[in-house]
């Protein structure tokens, strides 16, 4: 929450969105979201955009994030992360700590990929920082999509896999600049 109150006092005080809510967007305002977002995907990163990617660390740097991560990566590592939504149900059922590992390591995801999509958070900070994303959605998008269509929830971490879209189109106008 406070998050969002951050960004849409810097929406405010930057007075590129006169209003943020949470109903439906009227065409005057999707208008001026999209070049919100324009003018945020090109700007040169501010000490905003920093403190808000900032921010976003420190909400995911707790002890279940910890374990989230290594629970993914040793899962990914040992091609452990079932292939299918009936597999993973099998071996980790709802309400079992590696279900809530998933959903939380896969969260994170789902919240940049919204503050992006948004124009609330520098896409070129962001992925400078966290890179493709490529193998996170791979290894989790076969059971994001079981759970979509079980869950009958089309939308589930829609904003991951939006992220995942973005980074490799942002990885192709932003070669590596080492060797």
């Amino acid at each position: 929450m406070l998050q969002l109150q951050v960004c849409v006092s810097m929406a405010r005080r930057q007075k590129t969105v006169s209003k943020v809510s949470l109903t439906k967007n009227t065409s005057k305002q999707r208008k001026n979201m999209g070049r919100v977002r324009k003018a945020i995907k090109t700007k040169t990163p501010t000490i905003d955009d920093v403190n808000i990617l900032l921010r976003l660390a420190e909400l995911h740097n707790t002890a279940i994030d910890f374990e989230a991560a290594e629970w993914f990566w040793a899962k990914m590592h040992k091609d452990e992360i079932p292939s299918s939504i009936q597999e993973f149900k099998d071996k980790y059922p709802q309400g079992s700590r590696e279900f809530q590992l998933f959903e939380r390591f896969t969260s994170k995801f789902e919240l940049a990929g919204l503050l992006i999509k948004y124009g609330f958070l520098n896409e070129d900070l962001y992925f400078h920082r966290f890179g493709s994303l490529r193998t996170e959605w791979e290894r989790s998008k076969d059971v994001i999509m079981g759970i979509r269509k079980e869950w009958d929830d089309p939308q589930f971490r829609e904003n991951f896999e939006l992220l995942s879209i973005r980074a490799s189109k942002w990885l192709e106008t932003h070669p590596q600049t080492t060797k």
